[in-house]
């Protein structure tokens, strides 16, 4: 199974939400791709 997380950030940094889960779905197992949108955003 393949889970898509989409981050939540600041344009600076990842929001500890975003952190929290992706490691609850590592815990499901299976690939995690996270997706990080937005205008300026290099620094998350």
């Amino acid at each position: 199974m393949t889970i898509l997380v989409i981050a939540e950030h600041d344009n600076a940094s990842i929001k500890a939400a975003t952190l929290n889960t992706v490691a609850a779905a590592s815990k499901i197992g299976g690939d995690v791709h996270v997706l990080i949108a937005g205008s300026n955003a290099q620094g998350a």
